[in-house]
């Protein structure tokens, strides 16, 4: 079964796996399909982080060997290097990062940022999430994707 989360602003509403909130930032991962769900094919979830963003260095690239990884924004605005070019997303807006490409994404507007991302294969990546909105993981967003 296939989970939706219908979301209003700040407000969540529907059935949804699980939602996680990071207890420092306030940031939120809502799980839409778990990788276990779907047999480890993907993992899809919506990240709701708060504003305004501290100015600073961006996080540094990272990269999957053998994941592909979808962003797509619904509200706010992100950056996204890829292999060295530098993208704004805005609602409505979507990129697809190719498995083994340097890249970073990070939130770059005052207020809050929506966006979906999606794995495939699924791989350790939910975990690695679900650790650091527990407050187990680095300090920064970027450093655990």
């Amino acid at each position: 079964m296939r989970n939706e989360t219908a979301a209003t602003g700040t407000e969540l509403r529907a059935a949804t796996v699980r939602m996680l909130v990071h207890p420092a930032t306030g940031d939120r991962l809502v799980i839409l399909e778990d990788s276990a769900a779907t047999g480890g094919a993907f993992f899809r979830f919506e990240v709701l982080t708060r504003g305004p963003r501290p100015v600073g260095e961006p996080p540094a690239d990272h990269v999957h060997p053998d994941q592909d990884e979808r962003v797509e924004v619904l509200a706010g605005t992100l950056r996204c290097r890829i292999a060295g070019t530098v993208y704004v997303l805005r609602p409505g807006d979507a990129i697809q990062i190719p498995k083994g490409t340097p890249h970073a994404v990070w939130s770059t507007g005052p207020g809050e940022t929506r966006a979906i991302g999606e794995f495939r294969p699924a791989h350790d990546v939910q975990a690695r999430l679900e650790g650091y909105f527990r407050g187990a993981g680095a300090s920064r967003w970027g450093a655990v994707a």
